[in-house]
């Protein structure tokens, strides 16, 4: 499947497939995140999947893009951050250094921003099958 630098291969895939099966009017508008009347308030709602290699780059790594990605999502939604869930696909054999140093990374990244990271799943997958780390992050605001 060629379908994962985005761009148009991408824009495919969720016409063809992914739109038709989850048809829904927050879904069929594109955002980055959804906005839902929930009661007497809306909130925004949104979700990301961070797969870079490297794992650590100049001015960061993928933790704090993970977070910083999310909350960006959200502000652009024009919300006001409330809470996170962090989840991580941890490959059989990633040093225990890295992924404390990522944790550590958006731990301080979320608290700078004033927002908690609130629930989240780990999974380790066998070597080989994880290219490191994956992270997922969601938000609501």
């Amino acid at each position: 499947m060629a379908h994962g630098g985005g761009g148009q291969l991408m824009q495919q895939l969720l016409d063809r497939l992914v739109q038709p099966l989850f048809d829904n009017p927050q879904l069929a508008a594109r955002h980055d995140s959804a906005v839902l009347d929930c009661g007497d308030q809306r909130l925004a709602f949104t979700t990301d999947s961070y797969v870079v290699k490297p794992l650590f780059f100049p001015g960061g790594d993928i933790g704090k893009l993970a977070v910083c990605g999310t909350l960006n999502d959200l502000a652009m939604a024009g919300a006001r951050p409330l809470c996170l869930s962090a989840s991580l696909i941890i490959e059989e054999g990633l040093p225990v250094d890295d992924l404390r140093r990522v944790l550590e990374s958006m731990a301080a990244t979320a608290r700078a921003a004033g927002v908690a990271i609130v629930t989240g799943d780990t999974k380790v997958v066998e070597r080989g099958r994880g290219d490191g780390l994956y992270v997922n992050t969601a938000g609501i605001g």
